[in-house]
């Protein structure tokens, strides 16, 4: 069954910001122990996809006057997510590269 990602980003949206950075932690949690184990490759890919939607739904609804620094973390995580999943193949391939 393919995920509603509208569906999701607007159940993700009415929550309050201390809610989204919680589902962005436990999203890459589970990617972490997933990957970790070697198992469910497409679980792990659907997991960045999600945690990327995440920080993208996130940022903007960051008081950048006072959490610039931590937006730009975000943003940068965000991009290390897509770097992954340029190499995806090669990186779930490689136990020490996971």
């Amino acid at each position: 069954m393919a995920m509603s990602w509208d569906m999701l980003k607007t159940q993700y949206l009415q929550t309050g910001q201390a809610s989204q950075m919680k589902s962005v932690s436990l999203s890459l949690i589970e990617l972490q122990v997933v990957a970790t184990a070697g198992i469910e490759k497409p679980v792990a890919y659907q997991l960045v996809r999600k945690s990327q939607f995440f920080i993208e739904w996130s940022v903007p609804t960051i008081n950048l006057d006072t959490y610039i620094d931590f937006a730009t973390e975000l943003l940068s995580l965000e991009r290390q997510l897509s770097r992954w999943k340029l190499n995806w193949s090669e990186l779930w391939n490689s136990e020490s590269e996971r």
